[in-house]
């Protein structure tokens, strides 16, 4: 590395050259303009920090985090969440990888006002985060596999399919440690996503809608799974029933099962449950090393559209 590490902001006209940079050193490489302006820009929180870095007028690496708000014990707190963190080969080993971080996190403490941060790392990051960044692992809820059975296939429909996610419009109600929501959060969430893979279906008791499922369509080992991305729900007691009409909808269209991380609520109520531990690193960082161990014993109620975006 010869010249001096410049830092700075990441501005929508960057984004290019970092998918370049992500497609040449094995980053992700659905980093494009249209996915970053909805993800980042277009969030409803209007939170996040995005830096990059050049050496030489190049880029060679880059950080971001998106923000969100979660209720954690009743209480709700900013938390950022870091994602897309890179830096090439040609500079790996001279401590721009920290350096990138300890930026957005300074930004997120001292402007955007974050409370916590919250993380979903890969197997090569991950013990950079615990050993030079000072977080802590966090309970990793079981990842079910409702398998997909004649009597769910032969079951009444209790769900109707929806063709846009615009046309809806309830309250919700947000299960506590989870991210807090609401339809203008959903409505953003998944306007953007493939219209093949995306199927949303509403849920009905006594002529009643309760709630509704985001699934989405995925390819596991060849064969096609649903998986739950979210639930949007008028009372938390309908969790239970919707997850239901969701295994019904997956038997029903032929998927091999559904998949969806375990929440508190009786969940497994239909159908034979495959259950998945530790499948993914979760991992946390307060303000003290005090509110980080709390953190970490947080039994948090996630679901698939909590991850990336670019899945």
């Amino acid at each position: 590395m010869k010249g001096k590490p410049l830092f700075s902001k990441i501005q929508l006209q960057d984004v290019p050259a970092l998918q370049e940079l992500a497609k040449k050193n094995d980053g992700n490489i659905n980093f494009s303009s249209k996915n970053f302006n909805h993800w980042y820009l277009r969030n409803p929180t209007k939170s996040n920090s995005l830096w990059k870095v050049e050496v030489d007028d190049v880029v060679e690496g880059y950080a971001t985090t998106n923000n969100f708000y979660y209720t954690i014990n009743n209480k709700d707190y900013l938390v950022a969440l870091p994602q897309n963190v890179l830096t090439s080969r040609n500079v790996r080993g001279k401590g721009l990888f920290g350096k990138l971080f300890n930026i957005t996190e300074k930004e997120n403490l001292d402007e955007n006002g974050v409370d916590f941060f919250l993380t979903s790392t890969g197997s090569m990051s991950t013990e950079i985060f615990l050993n030079k960044f000072d977080y802590f692992k966090a309970i990793c809820p079981p990842v079910l596999i409702k398998i997909a059975g004649l009597f769910a296939f032969f079951s009444k429909k209790k769900y109707t399919e929806v063709s846009d996610i615009n046309s809806i419009n309830i309250s919700h109600s947000n299960l506590n440690n989870s991210r807090k929501k609401n339809i203008e959060y959903f409505k953003w969430r998944y306007s953007e996503c493939e219209k093949k893979n995306l199927n949303i279906i509403s849920v009905s008791e006594n002529n009643k809608i309760i709630g509704y499922a985001v699934l989405i369509t995925q390819k596991k080992l060849g064969v096609n799974f649903l998986i739950l991305a979210d639930i949007i729900c008028e009372k938390e007691e309908n969790y239970s029933t919707i997850i239901d009409s969701c295994y019904v909808f997956s038997a029903k269209n032929l998927f091999i099962g559904l998949i969806m991380f375990e929440i508190k609520c009786n969940c497994r109520r239909k159908g034979i449950n495959l259950t998945l531990k530790n499948r993914f690193n979760i991992l946390v960082k307060g303000k003290t090393k005090e509110v980080t161990k709390s953190l970490s014993k947080t039994e948090f109620n996630f679901f698939f559209g909590d991850l990336d975006y670019f899945w």
